[in-house]
């Protein structure tokens, strides 16, 4: 089985730094939603 190891690579590029933002922006909601109570 053949994979395009550079297509992996650049779906992993631009993969990462939005799972990244999301987990960062999703982590800022939790806290603020905990303070908030």
């Amino acid at each position: 089985m053949y994979t395009d190891w550079t297509a992996v690579i650049l779906l992993l590029l631009t993969a990462a730094p939005l799972a990244v933002v999301v987990a960062t922006a999703a982590f800022f909601i939790w806290r603020k939603k905990r303070t908030l109570k």
